[in-house]
């Protein structure tokens, strides 16, 4: 990785959005509906994150029918980048928020 690289990556990780999107992903995979419930954040909003996310290869997809779901790449730098960050930050309250209200959702088949 190089300087130019990082800085981008950070670029996009330094948006309160993309946090808890980062954040609730780390727990499970998603689909753009559920993180829209979680975050309470409307869905045009939530894709402009993802594909910025994505764009960076911080977040991965996948179809299954007609649901896309949403999955940390947590296998590549990028990945260790937010691994760091969610585990140095995990007790940030919003987070701990977020993280709580997927608790008492049911996951998804």
């Amino acid at each position: 990785m190089n300087l130019r690289r990082l800085r981008q990556i950070l670029k996009v990780l330094g948006d309160d959005t993309r946090l808890r999107i980062i954040n609730v992903l780390n727990r499970r995979e998603l689909t753009v509906k559920d993180i829209c419930n979680i975050l309470k954040i409307n869905q045009p909003a939530i894709s402009k994150h993802l594909f910025r996310l994505r764009l960076l290869k911080i977040v991965l997809d996948r179809r299954e029918g007609n649901f896309m779901y949403y999955r940390l790449n947590t296998d590549s730098d990028e990945g260790e980048i937010v691994k760091f960050i969610l585990s140095r930050f995990s007790e940030v309250k919003t987070f701990l928020v977020d993280r709580a209200y997927i608790k008492k959702r049911p996951k998804n088949k």
